[in-house]
């Protein structure tokens, strides 16, 4: 799950897009007798209305693949600086954990992937299945990671609780904590100090050009004579209640605004993530929602999103608007992030003509 922490107390058609609608069928139509397969037989089906067969636009981390440009190889002993102001000496890079999925990422495609010993709870990438995990969310446990005897860890600044990465200092495990990303700008010192860390800071630089270039291409394909569609980031999760309206430096923002839309929090001069009222949302006139893929399943799919107080009266409402991202793919700021470029700007074209 993706941890809302920040500022708040808690050509383009190149790449085929997976397009589902999220819908509940009745378990009667399933079967079909004798009798119901000829009057099928003999009569004309009914056709849906066009856009109904492309809601929601879902975006599926599955479909995306990681660059692999390095080898596992590292240059030792390496210093780097923490992003807590901790100065880190690494010597061995043979069992690494990592407590976040976009930092995973850029492990793996620097070669490291069978280096990797242990994950965090959020970190769900298939390729690491099979690893055992050491924290609840975002909390790690000392205890756990110990177990696994690993030679390195690399989290970010949200990992925690504080007293478990003192613990784990204390008995001399090397822990780098890289900065957290909310902005295209914000990806290439990440990459380089993790790439550091592993003493692999050629591949480092190779990554970082991949990544780079891939982003810069996405930006080029978008069209500045398209209107660009209102979107709204909604957070949600039903189980618990959370409603709230992405704005300024959320990070939605700067994926809506990097594949041609207008992030209407930020329009409105909205913080990062705002309680969602009715009086917001209708304010902010949304054509379009983006919503994560845990979230719209906690509000039962599209159908409960669109019931929310005020969603109902927008725009996006009217023409089931929606698009559903990964959530661990919305917020990964690396190696992905061009090719999500792409994919996002296709959906809002998509959704924008249909409309």
């Amino acid at each position: 799950m993706v941890m809302v922490t920040r500022k708040l107390s808690l050509a383009l058609l190149t790449t085929p897009l997976f397009i589902t609608l999220i819908s509940a069928c009745s378990a009667n139509s399933a079967t079909t007798d004798t009798t119901s397969q000829a009057t099928a037989s003999t009569t004309a089906p009914t056709t849906e209305p066009a856009n109904e067969s492309t809601r929601p636009v879902i975006i599926s981390a599955a479909d995306f693949e990681l660059p692999i440009v390095g080898d596992g190889n590292s240059t030792l002993p390496a210093k780097v600086t923490s992003a807590d102001d901790i100065e880190v000496t690494i010597t061995d890079t043979s069992r690494i954990i990592v407590l976040n999925e976009a930092i995973a990422e850029i492990v793996i495609s620097l070669g490291f992937a069978d280096k990797i010993i242990g994950r965090d709870a959020t970190t769900t990438l298939a390729a690491l299945t099979a690893i055992p995990k050491v924290s609840s969310g975002h909390d790690i446990s000392a205890e756990s990671v110990l177990e696994l005897k690993p030679t390195l860890v690399i989290g970010d600044t949200r990992s925690g609780p504080p007293e478990a990465l003192q613990q784990l200092r204390g008995a001399g495990v090397p822990i780098v904590l890289a900065p957290e990303v909310w902005k295209l700008s914000d990806i290439a010192p990440r990459i380089k100090l993790i790439a550091n860390a592993l003493g692999a800071s050629n591949f480092g630089m190779k990554l970082l050009d991949t990544t780079q270039s891939d982003i810069n291409k996405a930006l080029n394909t978008l069209d500045p004579a398209t209107a660009k569609p209102r979107v709204a980031f909604i957070y949600v999760r039903g189980t618990a209640s959370v409603f709230l309206l992405g704005g300024k430096e959320s990070g939605a923002d700067e994926m809506i605004r990097s594949a041609g839309g207008i992030d209407v929090g930020t329009d409105l001069d909205l913080a990062a993530f705002t309680p969602l009222t009715s009086e917001s949302i209708v304010n902010a006139n949304p054509e379009i929602i983006v919503v994560t893929t845990r979230g719209l399943a906690s509000v039962g799919g599209i159908d409960g999103l669109l019931k929310l107080p005020g969603i109902a009266q927008t725009p996006s409402a009217k023409t089931r608007a929606v698009v559903s991202i990964d959530d661990d793919l919305l917020f990964s700021f690396g190696p992905r992030t061009g090719e999500l470029i792409i994919r996002l700007a296709q959906a809002f074209k998509i959704l924008t003509i249909e409309n």
